[in-house]
């Protein structure tokens, strides 16, 4: 017979043990309760701590405890976490602020290790890189990828304050007795190599999604009017200088003929004025370079694809094209939706 250390009985019973831990809202207290129920029922203690999910040593921890305390003695112990022994935290702020200097052999960045050895050069205090992450994140860094200097545009602060405004009241200096209204354009390519979003499922496990490897697609040119939710878009085979024709002159279609129309797009080759047939109604302008979170056409794409275009596998071209159809349709049957998207702050008092 196995000889295993004696358990206590005048606490529960092993039914009345079962019975609190299927009210437990903590899982590895329910598991304790459940093996020592098992054991005091006559079970093996390895067969017993099976049973309830955990190991032979996790049990045996559980009834010394439980011996000692208790029902309370199966409840997980808050773990203590050694005091930080960090104070001068502007100091390493600042120093990771200002970053590495190259001409005394210091590395491009800094890495935790790095953080960890400055603070024990300078304050005689020993860190590991585990404590250094928790300090540097409670401190509000993170580590992320450096934008090259020249993509930090200076014209994105023109547009935003004060670029668009005056391109907006030079329209309207240009064509009097016109309404100048504000469109934003852009272009998104959906096909058969299909992609894969956000979904519920079971909490543990990896969700399966569907994502197609094949090459057939299409591209989506669309022009919204933040102010309003005002759309219009054309699914075409490509982008090209020709496409970009066609969208304009459709697009010049809908607009009225005593209203001018101020269409804000990327730098692609084929926006350039001077390679594309602008119709008179219409004057384009261009984001600047390294910009494409000021279109809020981009919103609009990231939309479609997380809640249409993901988890899908389109046979042909002609199926891509229906699918691109189907998700813009649904967007524009969502009352408020553009508009929702696309309430950029920067276009306060601009669009119209």
């Amino acid at each position: 017979m196995e000889r295993g250390l004696p358990i206590r009985e005048d606490v529960a019973t092993p039914s009345e043990l079962r019975s609190l831990a299927k009210k437990e809202p903590r899982r590895r207290t329910a598991q304790r309760m459940l093996a020592i129920a098992n054991a005091l029922e006559g079970m093996r203690r390895a067969d017993a701590a099976r049973a309830a999910g955990i190991e032979r040593q996790s049990l045996r921890d559980a009834v010394i405890r439980f011996n000692a305390e208790g029902l309370s003695g199966l409840v997980d112990r808050p773990h203590g976490h050694r005091r930080e022994v960090l104070s001068e935290q502007a100091m390493l702020v600042h120093r990771v602020l200002v970053g590495p200097d190259p001409e005394r052999g210091e590395p491009s960045s800094w890495t935790l290790p790095d953080l960890c050895r400055f603070i024990e050069e300078r304050f005689g205090k020993t860190m590991c890189p585990q404590s250094m992450s928790r300090v540097v994140r409670r401190l509000g860094l993170s580590r992320q990828k450096a934008r090259p200097p020249e993509a930090r545009c200076p014209g994105r602060r023109a547009l935003r304050q004060k670029g668009l405004r005056d391109t907006v009241a030079a329209a309207a200096e240009t064509h009097p007795g016109k309404q100048v209204v504000l469109w934003f354009m852009d272009e998104a390519r959906v096909g058969q190599k299909g992609r894969t979003g956000h979904r519920w499922w079971m909490r543990g496990e990896r969700p399966p999604g569907l994502c197609d490897k094949r090459f057939a697609s299409a591209d989506i040119f669309a022009a919204v009017r933040p102010a309003t939710g005002q759309d219009f878009a054309l699914v075409l085979p490509r982008v090209c200088t020709e496409a970009m024709d066609r969208f304009l002159a459709d697009f010049a279609a809908i607009v009225p003929a005593d209203t001018q129309a101020v269409m804000v797009l990327d730098g692609a080759g084929w926006h350039d004025e001077r390679s594309v047939t602008v119709p008179p109604h219409v004057t384009l302008v261009p984001l600047p370079p390294y910009s494409p979170e000021l279109n809020p056409v981009e919103r609009v794409w990231l939309y479609l694809r997380e809640r249409y275009l993901s988890h899908r596998l389109h046979p042909d071209y002609e199926a891509v094209v229906n699918a691109c159809c189907r998700a813009w349709n649904a967007l524009t049957a969502e009352p408020g939706r553009i508009r929702s998207l696309c309430a950029y702050r920067y276009l306060d008092g601009v669009s119209s």
